[in-house]
């Protein structure tokens, strides 16, 4: 039950991103796509899925402390 309901925290505090914030981390971090296969579905370079993910990781992280729920495994969701 608890870990449900940090997975209902994390993918809330995610919709509250940008866009493409948003498809990056669901793609690199919880389908677990290489950084190659993002940059292919995304179509965009390598670099800047690298750039966009630890990007998206502070903001995420942000989120989270916004709203309280700052839990060190849901900001590792590597």
């Amino acid at each position: 039950m608890i870990k449900g309901e940090k997975v209902t925290l994390l993918y809330e505090a995610i919709r509250h991103l940008k866009l493409s914030y948003q498809e990056v981390l669901i793609l690199r971090k919880i389908k677990e796509f290489s950084i190659k296969e993002t940059a292919e579905i995304l179509n965009w370079s390598e670099n800047k899925v690298k750039i966009t993910t630890s990007r998206a990781l502070a903001a995420l992280k942000k989120e989270l402390q916004k709203r309280g729920e700052i839990h060190e495994e849901l900001i590792r969701i590597r």
